[in-house]
Parts: structure tokens; C-alpha cells; sequence
């Protein structure tokens, strides 16, 4: 039978080589198990040194919850219902904003304790996100939300791992979503230090101008 052994010191070396190419905060991104890795395992190994996990929902980050950990955990998905925006602001949890109806969620829910609101933009990967010109409206709105202590400005790299990629105007896909990305928030007043996260694993390796706040490897 097939068998997959984990080194969990060669994790946690990889977690740390990974922060110092990026030079800011990092994520241990270890949703759907950790990539079938044992997602408690790995997050037992990586919490001395983590600046923080990122799973796919609130159920993922419960269980962490549950076993003691007390690092920050982002819930990549967000809320499904105002049920998922309790827990979160129960146990603790940041959370992605991505859809309308998150906000509306969000703006009848009354919440205890305030949240880290994540606010993804869609700069070319065409999965979920806000469109940049939405942008001011929705930060508008969580930023006048009394639930919403902080928010961070998210996107995801659709190609960094093709660093020769061209579009059909010779143009890097990259490059082009990360100014995107840089320019859409350099319409808010005030954002300029904006904390901002771009960086997955290989745009730590491949994309220097990624490098900002927060990475998700």
C-alpha cells in the first residue's frame, strides 16, 4: 500500500525559509487538511513560529480552535451564513469578504467582538472577488460597520507559477494583476499603508512586487 511520510521539522523549515524571501507576516495556509497532510499535525508543528493559519471555512478553523491553538486564523471562504460571522467573532476568526451577500450578512449581524474583514479583490484570477471598481463601495461599507475592527486588502496570483506567461498583448499576467491591485487601492483616501496580501507560494519564489504585507504560503 502506498505511504506518505511528513516531516514536520522540514515543514516548519519550509514555513520559516518562506517568510524570509517574503520579508513580512505569513500564513500557513493549511485548509482541505492541509493539502491531506494531517492539518492538526501541522499546525501543532508550525504554531511556535506561525504568524498565523488559513483554511478554507469556519468548520477548519473550529477545529483548530478546539484543540488550543490560539494563533490567527483566516477563513479564506468567509461566512456562509450569519451563523459562520458568530463563531467567527466568538472564537476569534478573520475572515475573507468577497460577495455581496457577505456584506449583507454582515450588516444585520451584531456581533460581539470586532473582526479583521479580509477584502478580496478579483484582479485576474475570475473565481471570487470584488471588481476593482467596486471597490470604494464595499470598503465604504465595512469600514462604517462597528463590528469591523481592521481591514486587510487580499488577491490571488492566478499565474505566478508561469513566470514566462504573455498575454496576447505581450503583457505579464502577474504584473498586470498586481498593479491592478495596487492601483485600486491607491483610489481610497487614506490606504496608502494599507496592509495588503498577494503573495502565495510561488509568488514568494518568483514575484518580488508581491511581496507586501501578508503571504500565503
Amino acid at each position: 500500500p502506498a505511504k506518505a511520510t511528513i516531516d514536520l521539522s522540514a515543514l516548519c523549515h519550509n514555513y520559516q525559509l518562506a517568510k524570509k524571501l517574503h520579508g513580512g507576516h505569513a500564513l500557513a495556509v493549511i485548509k482541505a487538511d492541509a493539502y491531506g497532510h494531517g492539518a492538526l499535525s501541522c499546525a501543532k508543528a508550525l504554531s511556535p513560529i506561525a504568524d498565523g493559519f488559513a483554511v478554507a471555512f469556519i468548520q477548519e478553523a473550529l477545529a483548530l480552535r478546539e484543540a488550543g491553538l490560539k494563533n490567527k486564523i483566516l477563513a479564506l471562504e468567509g461566512a456562509f451564513d450569519s451563523t459562520d460571522l458568530l463563531l467567527a467573532s466568538q472564537h476569534q476568526l478573520d475572515l475573507v469578504f468577497h460577495h455581496p451577500a457577505q456584506l449583507a450578512m454582515l450588516e444585520s449581524a451584531h456581533l460581539a467582538t470586532g473582526l479583521t474583514a479580509w477584502l478580496k479583490l478579483n484582479t485576474g484570477m475570475n473565481r471570487v472577488g470584488f471588481e476593482p471598481e467596486e471597490l470604494k463601495y464595499v470598503w465604504e461599507r465595512l469600514r462604517a460597520h462597528p463590528g469591523i475592527k481592521q481591514i486587510i486588502f487580499i488577491t490571488h496570483l492566478a499565474q505566478a507559477d508561469e513566470p514566462q506567461a504573455l498575454d496576447a498583448q505581450g503583457n505579464s499576467p502577474t504584473d498586470m494583476q498586481i498593479a491592478r491591485f495596487n492601483a485600486a487601492i491607491s483610489t481610497l483616501p487614506g490606504q496608502a499603508d494599507a496592509p495588503r496580501s498577494l503573495a502565495n507560494s510561488a509568488g514568494i519564489l518568483a514575484w518580488p512586487n508581491s511581496h507586501q504585507d501578508w503571504a500565503r504560503p
